[in-house]
C-alpha cells in the first residue's frame, strides 16, 4: 500500500531539497511499480502536440510508448486526448479498440494496461501508464494508489529547481538531453519549416514515416534533424 510510502512521496514532491528532478521521476515510477503490481511503468509528457516518454522502468514499456506514437493509437494516446483514465484489464477482450497496438502488446506478453492522464487544470500534460503481464483489474487500493501517484507525477513535472521561479511543465525535462528526447521536438520544428505546417501535422508526418518504414520514431527524428531524411507533403521521406 502507498500508505507505507507517504513520507517518501512527500519528500519527492518537496521543492526544497537539492534533488535531481529525473531521480525523483525514476523513484516515483518505481514506487508506482511496487504498489500497483505492474510489470512496467512509463511516464510521458506532451507539449505542442508532441508526446515523448520521460522515463520507463523497462525497455518493453519504453517500446510500447514509442509504438503508440508511431501508430497514433493506443491507451496512452487515448488517455492524453480524452483526459480520462483508460483501464483495460484484458487486452484480448478490447474488441479491436486499437487494431495495431493490441496484437503487438499481446505478443510481447502484456495483457492489461492502465493509463492515467496527467492534468494541470484544463491542460493535458502527459500520462502515467502501467503495463501488466497478468489479466485482471487493479484492485481498489491499487487504483487509489495509482491515482495519487498520477497526481503526484503532474506536480513533479511542474517543480522548479530550488530558488528558481516556477516553470512551465516540462522545462526541466526538455533540458535533460541525457534522458528526454529533444530530437523529436527538433524534428517537429524542422518539419514545420520545411512543409509550412503546424506542430500537430508535422508530428503526424513524422509518425507516418516511422510507421511506413517500420523505424522507431526516435531514429526517424534523429535522421530528420541530421538532414538525412526530408519529409514531403505526401508523407514520404527521401533519404
Amino acid at each position: 500500500m502507498l500508505a507505507d510510502g507517504w513520507a517518501e512521496l512527500a519528500a519527492l514532491l518537496d521543492p526544497g531539497p537539492e534533488t535531481d528532478p529525473m531521480a525523483r521521476v525514476t523513484r516515483l515510477c518505481t514506487l508506482c511499480l511496487e504498489v500497483t503490481g505492474a510489470t512496467g511503468v512509463a511516464m510521458s509528457i506532451a507539449t505542442d502536440d508532441v508526446r515523448s516518454t520521460v522515463y520507463a522502468t523497462d525497455d518493453l514499456s519504453d517500446r510500447l510508448e514509442d509504438l503508440q506514437d508511431t501508430l497514433g493509437e493506443g491507451p496512452s494516446i487515448e488517455a492524453l486526448r480524452s483526459g480520462q483514465s483508460v483501464l483495460v484489464s484484458d487486452l484480448a477482450a478490447s474488441d479491436g479498440r486499437w487494431a495495431g497496438f493490441t496484437p503487438a502488446a499481446s505478443q510481447e506478453g502484456v495483457h492489461a494496461v492502465f493509463v492515467f492522464p496527467l492534468r494541470m487544470g484544463a491542460a493535458h500534460v502527459g500520462t502515467l501508464a502501467m503495463y501488466r503481464s497478468a489479466v485482471g483489474p487493479l484492485d481498489d487500493t491499487q487504483f487509489k494508489d495509482a491515482w495519487v501517484l498520477a497526481e503526484a507525477a503532474t506536480v513533479l513535472l511542474m517543480l522548479s529547481a530550488p530558488g528558481e521561479e516556477p516553470v512551465a511543465a516540462s522545462d526541466w525535462v526538455l533540458g535533460d538531453e541525457s534522458r528526454f528526447r529533444p530530437d523529436v521536438h527538433q524534428a517537429v520544428g524542422v518539419t514545420m519549416v520545411q512543409l509550412d505546417v503546424g506542430p500537430r501535422d508535422a508530428f503526424a508526418r513524422i509518425c507516418a514515416h516511422a510507421f511506413a518504414t517500420n523505424t522507431p520514431i526516435g531514429v526517424v527524428a534523429a535522421e530528420i534533424v541530421a538532414g538525412r531524411v526530408r519529409l514531403e507533403p505526401d508523407s514520404k521521406g527521401l533519404n
